[in-house]
């Protein structure tokens, strides 16, 4: 019992950390491409 709970506590922990490092970088990516077509958009209407 206890080989079979010990691999299972780890599984989730990792698959979280895993997401949560794709959601930041998403996340950070989605920010710079808005700041990005912002600047653009500023830089090129003037």
């Amino acid at each position: 019992m206890s080989k079979t709970v010990k691999p299972n506590t780890p599984d989730p922990i990792e698959v979280r950390s895993a997401r949560q490092n794709m959601l930041s970088i998403i996340v950070r990516f989605v920010v710079t491409l808005a700041v990005i077509i912002t600047i653009l958009a500023l830089a090129w209407s003037r």
